[in-house]
């Protein structure tokens, strides 16, 4: 059988994140809404979507939450360990950093950003 994803490591500007389990990316673009007329199925039309990044990051004696929350204008790398690649440019945090005194020191994060790029 053909391997299939397991985990994934997660960049933002070259630097690995420690990340928990359960990681997922949205690569965004173009968004298709479906058009129905009063008699038909008559088409679709397009908008853009941003891409999309979620992740729990563990913390530990370097993590600097204040670091984590001024994020913009950073490349994020998503690599599988099936061989794709994903990586968006000019993307930034858009939640704030909660941080949760139990399974590592939980930090979730949601980064944004113009479509991202397989680079496979």
């Amino acid at each position: 059988m053909a391997k299939k994803l397991g985990k994934a490591i997660i960049k933002v500007d070259g630097k690995v994140l420690q990340t928990l389990p359960g990681a997922k990316i949205d690569i965004g673009g173009s968004e298709r809404t479906t058009v129905v007329g009063a008699n038909e199925v008559q088409g679709f039309f397009e908008t853009p979507k941003q891409g999309k990044l979620e992740c729990d990051i563990t913390v530990g004696a370097e993590t600097s939450l204040d670091e984590l929350r001024k994020i913009e204008k950073a490349t994020i790398s998503f690599e599988c360990d099936t061989g794709q690649i994903y990586v968006g440019r000019d993307w930034w945090l858009t939640n704030t950093t909660e941080l949760t005194a139990s399974e590592g020191g939980k930090v979730p994060l949601v980064l944004e950003g113009p479509p991202a790029e397989e680079m496979r």
